[in-house]
């Protein structure tokens, strides 16, 4: 089974809770349930150049995607671009990214409380938090 892991508007919190998961930790588990990231912003060796030829074959079709999942709400601003939350190195917003890429994948998985409800992204008077998004609405 493919995974591809974003990180948007987060913390990266759920990442590490992940990292310290125990019996069994999350490598043995991820190996014996047949689970390989495509990439990982923290777990993955590829970087820059690589990842966005992995994105455009994701987003392609040439390889095919079976979860996506979103670690982090989704910034909308400013007036609905995404334009806050640029993908480094791509020019694209990562709304941009998930929508494109949501539409490969067999299932999108919104990972944690920012990626389900907005969390502190979503949480008082500031530009940010005009602008998050669950994931799953």
């Amino acid at each position: 089974m493919n995974v591809l892991w974003l990180q948007s508007a987060d913390c990266g919190g759920c990442t590490m809770s992940l990292l310290c998961a125990e019996g069994p930790n999350v490598f043995d588990l991820l190996s014996g349930a047949g689970i390989e990231f495509l990439w990982h912003p923290a777990l993955s060796e590829a970087s820059a150049g690589e990842v966005r030829r992995l994105l455009a074959l994701v987003e392609s079709g040439e390889i095919a995607l079976d979860v996506l999942a979103i670690e982090g709400s989704i910034l909308t601003g400013p007036k609905g671009t995404g334009r806050f939350h640029i993908l480094s190195g791509t020019g694209r917003s990562m709304l941009d990214w998930v929508q494109s890429l949501a539409g490969q994948a067999e299932h999108v998985m919104a990972v944690g409380t920012c990626a389900t409800y907005g969390g502190v992204t979503s949480a008082g008077p500031s530009p940010p938090s005009f602008a998050a998004k669950a994931v799953c609405r």
